[in-house]
């Protein structure tokens, strides 16, 4: 039975040639292990202890993600979130859980109300 105990270099081995299965039992040494491996391991139900993970962002290959442009903000493709803290009553706050109500949404259209309003008024005070 003990010839199923392999390391996790091994393992990364075996799941890259697709010989990997649940037979294996993994012992881990104290060498490190690439994030991208860790990702390999995690898809074939293996847990890697956190101390082993070596993570480099400067290893990370990112020439296949476009740039941001003006364009994808604004055909909507891509969205500005805000993350904010209203503070409410408890009253409110219970009324918003009873309606259901989704805040996000709700806010979203608040503000977008709000600036429509704003722009109307400079346009009309102008006149």
């Amino acid at each position: 039975m003990d010839t199923n105990i392999i390391n996790q270099a091994k393992a990364i081995e075996l799941i890259k040639n697709g010989f990997f299965n649940s037979e294996y039992q993994i012992v881990f040494d104290n060498t490190t292990i690439d994030a991208l491996d860790v990702i390999l391991l995690g898809k074939n139900g293996v847990d890697v202890p956190e101390n082993l993970i070596n993570y480099n962002d400067s290893n990370l290959d990112y020439s296949d993600i476009p740039p941001i442009t003006d364009e994808d903000i604004e055909t909507g493709k891509i969205k500005w979130i805000i993350n904010a803290e209203i503070p409410l009553e408890s009253e409110i706050s219970n009324w918003i859980k009873i309606q259901n109500i989704d805040i996000n949404q709700l806010t979203t259209q608040l503000i977008k109300n709000f600036y429509q309003t704003m722009i109307n008024i400079q346009k009309n005070a102008a006149l």
